[in-house]
């Protein structure tokens, strides 16, 4: 990848959200076990898990309108703030104050992904859209590599309360490093803009534009709701699967480490969109997910499941580059914070609804039987992109 020829503030940015995330990726992929520990039922863990999700439904639209208003900038910087206050509640322990932390999880989260997908789409040009993607996601990327498997010998040495320590430091790191090298300068009056989202006329121009660029936006809006119930499948049944075939957190983290590796070189996937074309992209990835999660369906080893799941994660991060340059293509700049915030509700909603079905399908079935559901949806995905090819 050239990357002369992707914006300064797409790496800028990679590097806060480095600091942003190393912290919590110590222990985020854990929390389903940690949840158990306090909690007894999987489907309300499952619902605890999509809760962030949830949450983000009812802020997408009115945070990517602020987004408009007042500057990507702001809004960014506001919720890395917000990023540091999970941790505080996890510390706790008290399942009020675990629904609690997941309920903030998803302000945050809305505040930084409307904010930073904008941020770094607008900011490079076409010819270069899915790789500046790649390099906004790398620091992502990295802190999931390397979280977990510091997360698990931490964990396994000193507990939790450790970890939750260590995401409260590296989320404050995050602000200053972004205050420093980016800055949180807005285009309009914060307080005013802010009053404005409270009239319903602000909401009525959203859906307008929505509607007059629905029918270019639909097929992206659909394959990132099933990109993203995958991944809400992931956050659930994979830790859970691994306590019940008794890996350690040492084991845990190496394979939640290793799963994420890919994504770090998930440009490569930018690259093989921009010159291959998005849609066949999407459609390759999704012929060789399907039978991986399947597969998983019937895995009783440790080590066949880290496999599967490595391939399954991979093949899975590969599809964002694709979806997001599909999206910046299609979406005019003038009103694209404000469709980007459609695209972020919907794949919340995709988010939303797959801990929530991974919940209920373990309960009915079992854990291993929530894979055979992924598969499903990844084939959706390939019949989904065989159409796009055609029509």
């Amino acid at each position: 990848m050239a990357l002369q020829q992707v914006p300064k503030i797409a790496k800028y940015l990679s590097v806060v959200m480095l600091f942003a995330f190393l912290g919590r990726s110590t222990v985020w992929n854990f929390l389903p076990v940690y949840f158990e520990m306090h909690i007894q039922s999987v489907f309300i863990i499952g619902i605890l898990t999509s809760l962030p999700a949830m949450v983000t439904l009812f802020l997408d639209i009115p945070v990517s309108n602020y987004i408009q208003r007042v500057g990507e900038k702001f809004v960014f910087f506001t919720g890395l703030l917000i990023g540091a206050i999970p941790a505080v509640m996890y510390f706790a322990a008290a399942p009020a104050f675990l629904f609690a932390g997941k309920f903030v999880e998803g302000i945050n989260k809305s505040l930084i992904w409307n904010s930073g997908w904008s941020l770094s789409l607008k900011s490079s040009d076409q010819e270069s859209e899915s790789q500046s993607v790649s390099v906004f996601l790398l620091g992502v990327n990295l802190a999931a590599v390397l979280g977990p498997i510091l997360g698990g010998y931490l964990i396994l040495t000193h507990g939790f309360n450790l970890v939750f320590g260590l995401w409260f430091l590296t989320s404050i790191l995050s602000v200053l490093v972004f205050v420093s090298y980016i800055g949180t300068e807005s285009k309009a009056n914060r307080i005013q803009s802010f009053e404005e989202l409270f009239k319903s006329k602000t909401y009525s121009n959203d859906f307008k534009h929505l509607k007059q660029h629905w029918t270019d936006l639909k097929p992206i809006y659909t394959l990132m709701f099933l990109f993203s119930i995958i991944f809400g499948f992931f956050w659930l049944a994979v830790p859970l699967l691994l306590e019940e075939l008794g890996a350690s957190y040492v084991q845990m983290g190496i394979i939640f480490g290793a799963a994420a590796l890919p994504s770090v070189f998930q440009f490569i996937f930018g690259d093989i969109a921009d010159h291959l074309g998005r849609e066949k992209t999407l459609l390759g990835i999704s012929i060789i997910l399907t039978p991986v999660l399947l597969s998983m369906f019937f895995v009783e080893s440790i080590l066949l499941l880290g496999v599967l799941f490595f391939l399954a994660s991979a093949f899975t991060n590969g599809m964002s580059p694709a979806i997001h340059a599909m999206f910046d293509e299609k979406a005019p700049e003038k009103v694209e914070s404000e469709l980007v915030g459609f695209l972020e509700n919907f794949k919340h909603f995709g988010q939303l609804i797959g801990p929530i079905m991974a919940g209920a399908v373990s309960s009915v079935f079992s854990l291993s039987a929530s894979f055979g559901f992924a598969a499903i949806i990844s084939g959706l995905i390939m019949v989904y992109s065989i159409a796009l090819l055609r029509f």
